[in-house]
């Protein structure tokens, strides 16, 4: 096995989803919480039939942080269901949420002499992020509920297509995740796949002549040009992993993470090198087959 870590796998929260986890040979999950409210016997149940126990809970899509008002009672139902499970090590995964461009256009609109209003706007929403998360923890702290936030994708199926307008201009890189683990108590859940620069992205930049675009290009091309380097600089605060080759675009949320093709095996390598061997690893991949076969390569990779 290549990794000695706890290995888990990305699950939605429907029962054929959590048996073909099972069937995989994969007993432990991350579990994504839906947009409707549930009960914790229901959830108990499905977990209980299924066998799965969970390592993580990714926060309902609905719920992303960074939006005004703060959703604070949909928040508590879902900290109040977790602690009712009973679980060792309760963790909570959570996200921010994307904004509209022509949010960040009336942004800039509004303060149109500040050549840095674009870099304020984001310092902004990264407190904003910061105060929400500070509420969480009050909220899920007697039951030790341990705060996560993923880093958002530098890519992805909303990021400057035909008909969408919906982005994330913070939370890519890290500076912003480093800011916001020095300003709230949590760590980062990282996601590989979010962390992969995609050539769709950069290829969009390159045509527009906005402002926006021209910054946000700046401020990818000046991240870390590989997942690994992103890994090496946000170690210390990183407490679980998403492993995911990259995002694919128009598929179902279930089957966006993309595998590790084989050409890439040396990455999975150099990365079982560097991660810390007590984090837990979860697959984040869709559908019985692709997690077995995610398994098997695992099984099959030695370390140099």
């Amino acid at each position: 096995m290549l990794f000695t870590n706890p290995i888990a796998a990305y699950c939605p929260i429907h029962f054929h989803a959590l048996r073909q986890t099972a069937d995989a040979g994969c007993p432990q999950i991350e579990l994504q919480l839906p947009n409707d409210p549930y009960s914790a016997t229901e959830l108990s149940e499905l977990l209980q039939l299924s066998k799965l126990t969970p390592v993580a809970f990714r926060a309902p899509v609905s719920l992303g942080l960074g939006t005004s008002p703060f959703p604070l009672e949909e928040w508590k139902h879902w900290l109040a269901l977790i602690a009712q499970l009973n679980l060792e090590r309760p963790r909570l995964v959570c996200h921010a949420a994307p904004v509209p461009l022509g949010a960040i256009f009336e942004y800039m609109d509004d303060h149109p002499t500040d050549f840095h209003s674009l870099q304020e706007m984001k310092s902004e929403l990264v407190k904003r992020i910061a105060a929400q998360l500070n509420q969480l923890h009050e909220l899920g702290k007697a039951a030790n509920i341990e705060l996560f936030i993923e880093n958002a994708p530098m890519g992805g199926d909303a990021y400057f297509e035909p008909g969408h307008s919906m982005l994330y201009p913070v939370l890519r890189t890290p500076r912003h995740l480093l800011q916001l683990t020095e300003q709230a108590p949590v760590q980062i859940c990282f996601d590989t796949a979010h962390a992969r620069i995609t050539s769709n992205a950069l290829t969009y930049m390159h045509r527009s002549r906005s402002l926006f675009a021209g910054a946000t290009e700046q401020e990818i091309l000046h991240a870390p040009n590989h997942w690994l380097r992103f890994h090496e600089l946000c170690k210390e605060r990183i407490g679980l992993v998403r492993l995911g080759y990259a995002l694919s675009w128009g598929d179902t949320p279930s089957t966006r993470h993309i595998p590790f093709p084989e050409s890439t095996y040396d990455e999975l390598i150099d990365f079982a090198e560097q991660v810390d061997p007590s984090l837990p690893i979860v697959l984040a991949v869709g559908g019985k087959e692709a997690l077995q076969q995610s398994l098997a390569t695992l099984h099959e990779l030695k370390r140099t």
